[in-house]
């Protein structure tokens, strides 16, 4: 998981400057490169649309960008990335599989699911303090509850306290292998009351990434 320094990009972009926290968080800051990464140019109204953010939010998101050397803008066709913002994107995307939208009424009545596949990442479990951690910490960046899988074996897991439990759940087992996880995957999922999976799956992202960019994340 040699993401750390990738991360920490995204930190520095969206972090509080001059005691003003910016309206975006390190999610939208992938969300809005990851677009620009597939789809190569774009105007500053289409990644209005696409974020969610209001127009000062944008600006102010697509101005660190620029000044990071991530993108590049170009007047009067919009915004593109720069090699180096590529470059952060594909290794972001290596390593973290963004997972949109999951339906599992036996496990979240009436809610959303949607987080991410970590690849090879089930000993991040070990570095937080274990699986409740990790949850409560995923609650605490604005999703309502959270699910934890492993998969080894061609078998999900639920990594409880000292043991690993099958999952039972054909319906979400299925949905999942749509995402080609591998052995030793962490799937990552956040619960939302909500229409809108966005909230939970920023909540799993700003989680995952704040925990891969902290000291001693890399491996």
């Amino acid at each position: 998981m040699k993401i750390m320094k990738e991360g920490r990009v995204l930190l520095k972009i969206a972090e509080e400057r001059g005691g003003v926290k910016p309206g975006f968080s390190p999610y939208h800051v992938f969300e809005v490169l990851d677009f620009l990464y597939v789809r190569g140019v774009s105007g500053r109204h289409e990644l209005m649309r696409l974020s969610g953010l209001g127009e000062a939010s944008i600006k102010t998101l697509l101005n660190r960008l620029r000044k990071a050397g991530l993108v590049s803008i170009l007047r009067p066709h919009g915004t593109r990335l720069t090699e180096v913002g590529r470059e952060l994107v594909g290794n972001l995307k290596n390593t973290l599989k963004i997972i949109p939208y999951l339906r599992s009424e036996s496990i979240c009545t009436n809610c959303v699911i949607s987080g991410l596949v970590l690849s090879n990442g089930y000993s991040i479990l070990e570095k937080v303090g274990g699986v409740i951690v990790l949850r409560d910490l995923i609650v605490k960046e604005g999703a309502d509850g959270a699910l934890i899988l492993t998969y080894f074996k061609e078998t999900f897991y639920l990594p409880m306290m000292k043991e690993l439990e099958e999952l039972r759940n054909e319906e979400l087992s299925k949905q999942l292998r749509d995402y080609e996880v591998r052995d030793n995957d962490l799937i990552v999922l956040g619960m939302c009351y909500s229409s809108n999976g966005k909230r939970c799956l920023a909540a799993v992202f700003n989680t995952i990434i704040k925990i891969l960019s902290s000291e001693g994340s890399e491996e």
